[in-house]
């Protein structure tokens, strides 16, 4: 049985199945596209897509937001400085789309290039970032923007699924939190959205984002996360979306920065962003903005999905790794209370704790015993 299915998911991954679903898609993509009737007087998204050597997927990425429905829509990617052919792909698009505009500039970065994106924006309602390798599904916009309308949240939150050549699956570490549609909730009331941190399946209210000038770190990976959280305590209510309106592509492994769990650039970024978001919980619980048992869903996620991806690879890391994982992580838990560990899941759990409370010998050791 277990041979079939790995059978079937590799059918779904490579070869000519995926390839007939994609040319399905690129012709829904272009009829939708085709028959789409601009309305200024809807509210206006714009989408930003950085761009940095991704040719194999960016046309798709493009063509995917472009058929949106949503009538009155402007994308604008910035060409990070690519060194493949991805900047004559969009440039040839941008010939016959008048609704994709282009930024060039100098390699500099993902959190920069978003920048760069918002700071071309010259008028919009609604903003909306669009990674270059990923799809939007067709309606995501649409779904988005009414619920923002209907509701007056400046954010709406909707669920992520991951795809792999015509393959599709839940991203398990957020599926649960789109199990329904939530209206002007706020994190009080369901504080695990805190764990929700890509700035990509979320539309933003422009006027909100310029209010609170938000900004992308620059210079660090797992720059969404400081920034989602900030977005997440400044708006007074939000919007949760059980349907999907973002397609997550599954890279091969070592092609995506999310994956480099073993170096240790990768562990300070994630770790400062962890550092960032709690001293933000501090404060917000500090001025009265949201309870205690916020912060402590949050610790119970670091505990359960951030530290383990790390934890997992101590026997590939020196010890410089494991030394830099216990100081900085053990400040951001030395509070947790009993309740947080507790409630904590995931195969490494009883390794991260070795690690935050013990040597790297034990850590190893508990590791070892699996």
């Amino acid at each position: 049985m277990k041979l079939l299915k790995k059978l079937a998911q590799r059918l779904l991954a490579v070869g000519p199945i995926p390839a007939l679903k994609y040319e399905l898609m690129r012709l829904i993509w272009w009829a939708s596209w085709r028959t789409k009737r601009f309305n200024a007087a809807k509210p206006k998204v714009t989408i930003v897509v950085p761009v940095y050597n991704v040719e194999s997927y960016v046309l798709d990425c493009l063509r995917s937001a472009r058929a949106q429905r949503w009538p009155n829509l402007e994308i604008i990617a910035v060409n990070d400085g690519s060194t493949d052919i991805s900047p004559e792909l969009i440039a040839a698009l941008a010939e016959t789309t008048s609704e994709l505009r282009i930024i060039n500039q100098e390699n500099q970065g993902l959190g920069a290039a978003r920048n760069a994106g918002l700071a071309a924006i010259e008028d919009t309602d609604y903003v909306m970032f669009l990674d270059s390798d990923d799809l939007l599904p067709v309606g995501a916009v649409s779904r988005l923007v009414k619920s923002a309308e209907r509701s007056g949240s400046p954010l709406v939150v909707g669920k992520t699924v991951c795809f792999y050549g015509a393959r599709y699956f839940d991203r398990t570490s957020t599926s649960a939190f789109f199990a329904k549609n939530r209206v002007a909730t706020n994190l009080n009331k369901n504080p695990e959205l805190l764990g929700d941190a890509t700035s990509w399946n979320k539309l933003y209210n422009w006027q909100f984002w310029q209010q609170h000038k938000f900004v992308f770190p620059t210079g660090v990976a797992y720059e969404d996360m400081t920034l989602v959280a900030t977005a997440y305590l400044a708006a007074k209510q939000f919007d949760v979306l059980a349907r999907p309106v973002y397609f997550w592509r599954v890279r091969a492994e070592g092609e995506s920065l999310s994956k480099r769990t073993t170096e240790l650039k990768s562990l300070s970024d994630r770790l400062l962003s962890i550092e960032q978001i709690n001293r933000i919980l501090l404060r917000a619980i500090g001025k009265g903005l949201v309870e205690t048992q916020v912060r402590e869903s949050w610790q119970t996620r670091i505990i359960s999905m951030d530290l383990q991806l790390f934890v997992a690879e101590i026997n590939r890391t020196d010890s410089q790794f494991f030394d830099t994982l216990k100081a900085r992580a053990g400040t951001v838990l030395m509070d947790a209370p009993e309740s947080v560990w507790a409630n904590a899941t995931g195969k490494y759990r009883k390794a991260v704790w070795a690690a935050l409370h013990g040597s790297r010998d034990q850590t190893l050791q508990i590791l070892a015993e699996g």
